[in-house]
C-alpha cells in the first residue's frame, strides 16, 4: 500500500500571499486563471514551499478583494494541472516540486513590482524618477563632464574601489560639507551601489540575528525588508505626524538597540521634516546612548516642496558623536539608474563596511562614479532646481485631483519627499487599504497599502491587519502630471472597503 507524505500543518496567510502575489491581476483573461497562473509560478520557484496550506477561500476572496467563485475556481484549476491538492480538514495545499534550497525567496511584497514584467496603466507604487537632462546629458556624452586625460587616467586603474572611486569620496565629502552643513572628508566616505545598499551594509555589518532595532512607523519598506532579513527585533515608534523623542528616548533606554533608522528630512512615507528641537534632542540621545548606531537616510533631503532652509542631517547637530551615521543617494534626485548612494561615518565605521561591502559586489561601477563625480562637483544645483520644479507640479497635479475627486480622504501635508501617504475614510481605523489596492490594480492603477511601509509587517504576517497603517496607502507622485490626475479619478471610482 502506497502511503501518502505527511504534510506539514504550515500555512501562508491571506495577507501574506497576497503580498507574493504582486500585480497578478494586471493582465488580460479570466481573473480565476490569472490567480492561478500567479501561485503556480510562485510555487515553481519555491515562494510557496511543497506542502505550504494555502489560505481558504474565504480569506483570500476577501483579501484580493473578488469573489469566492474566483478563488475556488482558481485552486480547481491548480488541482486540475497537478500543482495543488485538496484533502479533508488539512486544506489545499501545494503539490511537491523539484526545486532548490537557494529558490526560496521571502520577499517583501512592496518590490514585487520591481521583480515583475506586468504594466499597468498607473503605476503610484514605485518612488522612481526621470532622468535629469544633465544627467541624461552626460551619460549621453561623457566626454561633456570628463576630459580625455580623465577618462584614459581612469581606466588605466585596475577598476575596483571597495569604498568608490577616490574622486567621487572626495565630491560627496565636499557636498556633506558646503551644502549639507556636515563637515566630512574622503576616509569618512564609502560609495554604495544605491542607498538600498548603503543601508543593508550598515544592517548586515552592525545587526546581530536577535538584536532589536527601532525605526519610524510606518518607514520605508526597503529598510524593513534588509531588517526582517538579518533577523532583527524591529520596534516600531509611532511617526504618522512625525516622531515623539521622549518615546524613542524610551525604546532607547529600554531596549538598547543596536541601530535607530530614521528619516528627518522628507519622511517616506509622509514627507515631513523632523522638527528641529526634535533633531537637537535625537542627537543628544545618540550621545548619551553611543553602543546604538543612530542612522539618518538623507535620500531626500534634497526634494522640498516649498521654499525654506535646508535641512541639517543629524550627524551635523553632533559632530562629536560618532554613532551618528548618514546614508544618501542620488537615486531620487538624478536617476536611479545611477545606482550611487553613500554612508558618512567615523573611519572605523567606514573601514567594516567596506570590508563587507568587498565581499558583496568588490566596488561599484567605476566609470558611472566618475561621471557621478563630475556631476556632483559641476551642475548638482542646476539639478536640483530643475528637479524641485518636476516633483511641484506632480505633486499639485495628484493632491489636487484627489482633493476633487476624492474629498473624504485626508493626508499630512508633505513639506517635500515623493510620495503622499494618504488616509482611506472609514470609522475607527477599519478602512482596508489592502483590498483596496487589489481592486485598483484591476483599475490598471498600483498603490501600496499601508501594512508594507510598518514595523508590524513581518512578510507572513501583520498584527493588526485592520488597523494603523492599513488604513492608509502611499501614493508615489512620480507619474506625469496628466497620468496622476487620471489615476484619481480611477480610484475615486473605487468604494474603499471597510470592516
Amino acid at each position: 500500500m502506497t502511503t501518502q507524505p505527511a504534510w506539514p500543518s504550515a500555512g501562508i496567510g491571506a495577507l501574506a500571499l497576497t503580498d507574493l502575489l504582486g500585480r497578478w491581476a494586471a493582465a488580460d483573461g479570466p481573473l480565476y486563471r490569472l490567480l492561478a497562473t500567479r501561485i503556480a509560478r510562485l510555487a515553481d520557484t519555491a515562494e510557496l514551499p511543497a506542502g505550504l496550506r494555502l489560505p481558504a477561500e474565504r480569506d483570500l476572496a476577501t483579501a484580493l478583494s473578488v469573489s469566492r467563485n474566483t478563488v475556488a475556481a482558481a485552486y480547481q484549476l491548480l488541482r486540475d494541472e497537478g500543482m495543488a491538492e485538496s484533502r479533508r480538514g488539512a486544506g489545499t495545499r501545494i503539490v511537491p516540486h523539484r526545486t532548490t534550497p537557494a529558490a526560496v525567496h521571502r520577499a517583501n511584497g512592496f518590490f514585487a513590482g520591481l521583480l515583475e514584467e506586468a504594466v499597468v496603466e498607473a503605476d503610484l507604487s514605485l518612488a522612481a524618477v526621470d532622468c535629469a537632462p544633465q544627467v541624461a546629458a552626460a551619460l549621453t556624452n561623457p566626454d561633456s563632464v570628463l576630459d580625455r586625460a580623465e577618462r584614459d587616467a581612469l581606466t588605466r586603474t585596475p577598476g575596483y574601489f571597495p569604498h568608490g572611486l577616490p574622486d567621487l569620496r572626495i565630491a560627496i565629502a565636499s557636498h556633506l560639507t558646503e551644502r549639507a552643513g556636515l563637515p566630512a572628508g574622503p576616509s569618512q566616505v564609502l560609495v554604495t551601489t544605491g542607498g538600498q545598499q548603503a543601508v543593508d551594509l550598515l544592517i548586515r555589518s552592525e545587526v546581530l540575528p536577535g538584536q532589536p532595532v527601532a525605526v519610524e512607523d510606518p518607514t520605508f519598506p526597503g529598510a524593513l525588508d534588509a531588517l526582517h532579513r538579518a533577523g532583527a527585533r524591529v520596534i516600531g515608534i509611532p511617526a504618522g505626524e512625525g516622531v515623539d523623542p521622549e518615546r524613542l528616548e524610551h525604546v532607547v533606554r529600554t531596549h538598547r538597540p543596536a541601530m535607530v533608522y530614521l528619516i528627518p528630512a522628507h519622511h517616506n512615507p509622509t514627507g515631513l521634516v523632523m522638527a528641529t528641537q526634535v533633531r537637537q534632542r535625537v542627537a543628544r540621545i545618540a550621545a548619551a546612548y553611543p553602543d546604538t548606531l543612530f542612522v539618518d537616510d538623507m535620500t531626500l533631503a534634497e526634494l522640498p516642496l516649498r521654499d525654506g532652509p535646508r535641512v541639517p542631517p543629524l550627524a551635523a547637530l553632533g559632530p562629536d558623536v560618532p554613532n551618528l551615521v548618514s546614508v544618501g543617494s542620488l537615486s531620487k534626485l538624478y536617476w536611479g539608474g545611477l545606482r550611487t548612494g553613500w554612508i558618512s561615518g567615523s573611519g572605523g565605521l567606514i573601514a567594516r563596511l567596506a570590508a563587507t561591502k568587498a565581499a558583496a559586489d568588490q566596488g561599484s561601477t567605476a566609470f558611472q562614479q566618475a561621471i557621478v563625480a563630475a556631476l556632483l562637483s559641476g551642475p548638482h544645483e542646476d539639478i536640483v532646481k530643475w528637479r524641485g520644479e518636476w516633483v511641484r507640479a506632480r505633486y499639485d497635479a495628484l493632491a489636487g485631483a484627489l482633493r476633487a475627486s476624492l474629498p473624504g480622504w485626508t493626508w499630512p501635508e508633505p513639506d517635500g519627499g515623493l510620495c503622499l501617504w494618504a488616509r482611506l475614510p472609514g470609522e475607527a481605523d477599519g478602512a482596508d487599504s489592502s483590498a483596496f489596492a487589489q481592486a485598483a490594480l484591476r483599475q490598471g492603477v498600483a498603490v501600496v497599502p499601508g501594512r508594507l511601509l510598518s514595523a508590524s509587517y513581518r512578510g507572513a504576517s501583520y498584527e493588526g491587519a485592520h488597523s494603523g497603517a492599513n488604513a492608509f496607502v502611499r501614493l508615489a507622485f512620480t507619474q506625469p502630471p496628466d497620468v496622476l490626475r487620471a489615476a484619481a479619478r480611477k480610484l475615486a471610482a473605487i468604494p474603499p472597503p471597510s470592516r
